[in-house]
């Protein structure tokens, strides 16, 4: 998978945000098992079920999923029908959530003591605070106190270490999940991509992706995995990732948008 340096047009994408505003529905047979339709935009919809919830939930999702919690007793229908009743409220959510992607994006030049880490810029000593090192078997030398953390360097080789922990057990939990196997999976300090399968089912990872927030992530091992059923683009690739990952789209697009400013 190409890494996304071609970032898109700000003023296309601001038209494309303002032709769903033009365009938006309102509500009537937007809404179905597939998704909520706003203007040409659909949001996939997740129903889960929580026995402690006392009443119907809907919340938008930064990777733009509706998901809408269904409480003890009620009913995949009930929830669709609550949906429709707050379509307002979730057309507006979508419209801020875009406007807000389409005009303010991640500040590299922010302060120096700051990293991208899991989808967020940090401060250098949030790592430390967040216990990050705790998940590294044999922590290098170099990282032994909080000190240490206030260079960059430092910062970036406590992160690839973390990765190369997080990015394998990530990848063997959602290829158990959706039926994959791969041979082997490593994580490399890959230049121009985010990820790679070989033809004998080896699966590489850019470091990086510890840095892009989960559904991110989660997008591009399950582009991986699915390339080893099927080694290229093909309508029937693109197919099988749709049904693995719903969100594809939003996570193509936080790639090309933002992609470029991790370090």
């Amino acid at each position: 998978m190409q890494s996304q340096c071609d970032i898109l047009n700000l003023p296309r994408v601001q038209l494309d945000f303002l032709d769903t505003l033009l365009e938006a529905d309102s509500g009537e047979n937007a809404i179905s098992d597939k998704g909520v339709l706003i203007g040409q935009s659909r949001l996939p919809l997740e129903c889960v079920r929580n026995k402690r919830a006392k009443r119907y939930i809907i919340r938008l999702l930064p990777e733009q999923v509706l998901r809408v919690t269904i409480p003890r007793g009620g009913s995949r229908k009930e929830a669709l029908r609550f949906v429709s009743e707050n379509y307002a409220w979730v057309e507006k959510q979508f419209l801020s959530q875009r406007l807000h992607g389409s005009l303010f994006s991640d500040d590299s030049s922010l302060a120096t003591g700051t990293v991208p880490f899991r989808g967020r810029r940090v401060s250098l000593r949030f790592l430390s605070q967040d216990r990050a090192l705790a998940y590294i078997p044999n922590p290098p030398s170099s990282l032994s106190s909080e000190t240490d953390l206030a260079t960059r360097d430092t910062a970036e080789e406590m992160m690839r270490c973390l990765a190369k922990v997080e990015l394998p057990e990530i990848t063997h939990r959602l290829a158990k999940r959706h039926g994959f196997a791969p041979k082997r999976v490593s994580v490399r300090n890959q230049k121009t991509r985010w990820g790679s399968c070989s033809s004998n089912g080896a699966i590489s990872l850019n470091w990086r992706l510890i840095q892009v927030p989960s559904f991110v992530r989660d997008y591009v091992i399950l582009h991986e995995l699915v390339h080893l059923d099927h080694l290229n683009h093909s309508d029937r690739f693109w197919k099988c990732l749709a049904k693995a990952c719903p969100n594809h789209m939003a996570a193509e697009t936080w790639l090309k948008l933002r992609g470029n400013t991790i370090c």
